[in-house]
């Protein structure tokens, strides 16, 4: 379900597993959004219970497009240009904090991914298509231009840095987990939002834009004053 609020010459939406329902967005929006189930409570939004729609939402960037968007800036929390690492022979068997960490990032991050990779397919289709037999044919598929903006340093690693500002008891058990382990840290980055901890994302994010300042304001068509 994704909620959205505009003009009244915005339609609704309903595809496979994708619902797109009108309303004045509040707080209970939001909240119910960053309801991670098992972690942070459901919130009811008039007659049921929402939580993160990101558990479900195979198509992360289609609500943009169903609200008339031709260009979308995608800010990911991914660093798209970490080197991989050489796949060696693996040690010790993954803890419990790794595999919650690998089972989140497929849920939260993957879909993302896979659906830019599914718009740069569709735009270099539409490429090849002249525009007369698009119309002729009743395509209503159109170009869509994306700008991805992604940290440039790991967040799992940032996360780390600053676990020890967590609660105790969600130390305690996060250690039990074996998310204070090398591999462990990924686990601490979607729990954490301790004010050092969200300075620091900020202060990169802030950073990373400046550095591609020129290429964001084309993109949205800004003139410098």
């Amino acid at each position: 379900m994704s909620f959205y609020q505009g003009v009244p010459e915005l339609g609704s939406w309903k595809r496979a597993r994708r619902v797109g329902s009108a309303a004045n967005i509040n707080i209970d929006h939001l909240m119910a959004s960053s309801a991670i189930p098992f972690i942070f409570s459901a919130v009811k939004i008039n007659r049921e219970y929402f939580g993160d729609g990101s558990m479900r939402q195979i198509a992360p960037i289609s609500p943009a497009l169903h609200l008339g968007a031709d260009r979308v800036l995608v800010i990911g929390v991914r660093n798209e240009n970490q080197t991989a690492a050489a796949r060696g022979e693996s040690e010790d068997y993954p803890s419990l904090a790794q595999m919650a960490g690998h089972v989140l990032n497929s849920i939260f991050l993957d879909s993302l991914e896979a659906d830019l990779e599914r718009l740069q397919r569709i735009n270099k289709t539409i490429n090849l298509i002249p525009q007369h037999h698009l119309r002729e044919s009743g395509v209503t598929l159109r170009k869509v231009d994306v700008l991805v903006v992604s940290p440039s340093e790991d967040l799992e690693k940032i996360a780390a840095r600053h676990a020890h500002h967590l609660p105790w008891p969600i130390r305690s058990l996060l250690y039990s987990l074996g998310a204070f382990n090398r591999k462990g840290s990924n686990l601490v980055s979607y729990l954490l939002f301790e004010r050092p901890y969200c300075r620091e994302l900020i202060n990169l994010g802030y950073k990373d834009a400046m550095h591609r300042k020129d290429e964001i304001l084309q993109f949205l068509e800004i003139t410098p004053t």
